[in-house]
């Protein structure tokens, strides 16, 4: 199929101000029979939900160019953001519980557009998933007497609504791939079976409405990556399609035996399952094995010092957050390039595995510390457990952690030694980095008793740090940062 395949008028624009105001008409809608009680709350945010992805799934078919898609979810972003913080249009928001998908929506569709424009196939029937089957899910599992229920993350979902994402999923995959897309029925029903897959772990894992961005993200990239390793023919055994079954097969089996062992959390085993399957698909072995070198010795060492050291922590497991806290910036520049392949590209991906791992070393490795911490700014002792703290053995640790990885890389991947030095000084200094902001912008709050906490209590009160930036979000920036600084250390030597 040509895209667009229809274009109502000459100046896109025009269309654009009709596509505006037609989805303004749906929340406007929405808005009225909301307060005329005409159908329940919920019905009439599952309708808004439904005509609005219907509409913007059709954006390929109507525009030329993303720049008017990418306009729409700007405006959208905003006013949504706006009305569920004056708690304008109730009608296209949740009522019986916190979300913010109304807000992850628009993000969503202006990530797609943005990313992926050139797969217009792919854009179509992720969003229309999206549209279609998690309402279905919704109504599905509430509808249904005595339903069974669980949980992965923080949202609560029916066995009976899963099931009817995943038919319905699968079915709009099939179908759509039969109108858009000139290929054999097993060819696509393969495709639908697998993509459902993807989709439904992206369901089943969500928190206050974040299936509205990894619905659609995860649907499309595991349809891309469905097309770049399986041949048309349909056959599996091909050296190609051997290869990327054997490291989905071990992915598999490296995150189910991680949370056998109680090394990840179920959302945690979920997050990095989706996540490790996006990596193979679109950035290969190469981006894998880092990543996975990372996992299993960070796994392997918060093991065996959990008995040996001198206080108790909270735990060692990895929940869905911390996994892609640490891992999620790594992610997100594999998919960059995979879609702008550039040759530095994956030394920033290294560096920040590099910074997660050095990081994290330095944790666990300091718990063996038998002297208190001191603070990274003014040297003063602290407590164990807080964010700033550094020690001597902490500090080799993370030396040592940023030194493995770099070894790792130097025995399976060639590269120039002067990179391999690079990725060890960045990731060493993103662990430093990473210090400093826990002892200036983290959030820490002091109990009645005088204890000092990071984790918000209803007693406790904030006495330093931003409330938002928690240990998660350091992580998630100092994996950020360190490619940054890759990249410099890239161009200046």
């Amino acid at each position: 199929m040509a895209f667009p395949y229809w274009i109502p008028f000459e100046n896109e624009w025009w269309t654009f101000t009709a596509f505006l105001f037609l989805i303004l008409g749906f929340v406007g809608i929405s808005d009225f029979t909301l307060k005329s009680g005409w159908i329940s709350p919920e019905a009439n945010r599952k309708w808004v939900h439904f005509l609005v992805g219907i509409c913007v799934s059709a954006s390929p078919l109507i525009f030329s160019s993303n720049l008017q898609p990418i306009t729409l979810a700007i405006i959208f972003i905003f006013l949504n953001a706006f009305a569920l913080k004056e708690e304008a249009f109730k009608g296209i928001h949740s009522q019986g519980r916190m979300s913010y998908g109304t807000v992850y929506f628009p993000i969503a569709y202006f990530l797609l557009v943005l990313g992926f424009w050139p797969y217009p196939e792919f854009l179509i029937i992720s969003l229309l998933i999206l549209a279609i089957s998690d309402p279905l899910a919704s109504q599905v599992g509430q509808s249904t007497p005595m339903p069974s229920k669980f949980k992965i993350w923080e949202d609560e979902k029916t066995i009976q609504g899963t099931i009817a994402f995943f038919s319905s999923a699968f079915m709009i995959v099939y179908m759509g791939g039969h109108s858009l897309f000139d290929y054999s029925n097993n060819y696509l029903l393969g495709m639908a079976l697998f993509t459902a897959f993807g989709a439904t772990m992206a369901e089943v894992s969500s928190c206050k409405g974040t299936d509205n961005i990894s619905i659609p993200l995860v649907s499309i990239l595991f349809m891309i990556g469905y097309f770049e390793h399986v041949s048309e023919t349909g056959h599996f055994f091909n050296l190609t399609i051997s290869a990327s079954s054997i490291f989905l097969f071990l992915i598999i089996l490296l995150f189910s035996v991680a949370y056998q062992f109680h090394s990840l959390s179920r959302s945690g085993y979920y997050g990095g399952l989706v996540m490790g399957i996006l990596i193979t698909l679109i950035g290969s072995w190469r981006f894998l094995i880092p990543l996975a070198v990372f996992f299993i010795l960070s796994s392997i060492l918060s093991k065996l010092i959990k008995n040996a050291s001198f206080y108790k922590s909270k735990g060692s497991q990895r929940d869905i957050i911390q996994v892609y806290a640490n891992g999620g910036i790594a992610l997100l520049i594999c998919i960059y390039d995979f879609l702008q392949p550039n040759a530095i590209t994956f030394f920033l991906f290294l560096a920040s595995v590099a910074a997660a791992m050095s990081d994290t070393w330095a944790t666990e490795i300091g718990k063996l510390s038998p002297k208190k911490p001191v603070s990274i700014l003014d040297f003063k002792q602290m407590q164990h457990g807080l964010s700033g703290g550094i020690t001597r053995i902490g500090t080799i640790g993370s030396l040592l952690g940023a030194c493995m990885l770099g070894l790792a890389i130097w025995a399976i991947l060639p590269m120039p030694p002067f990179v391999i030095y690079g990725i060890i000084l960045c990731g060493f200094l993103g662990s430093v980095f990473d210090s400093f902001l826990g002892a200036t912008v983290q959030a820490k709050y002091e109990t009645q008793s005088g204890e000092i906490v990071e984790s918000p209590q209803e007693d406790a009160v904030l006495i330093s740090g931003v409330r938002w930036i928690n240990n998660d979000m350091l992580n998630l920036m100092n994996t950020a940062f360190v490619p940054i600084l890759m990249y410099f250390y890239l161009v200046l030597f």
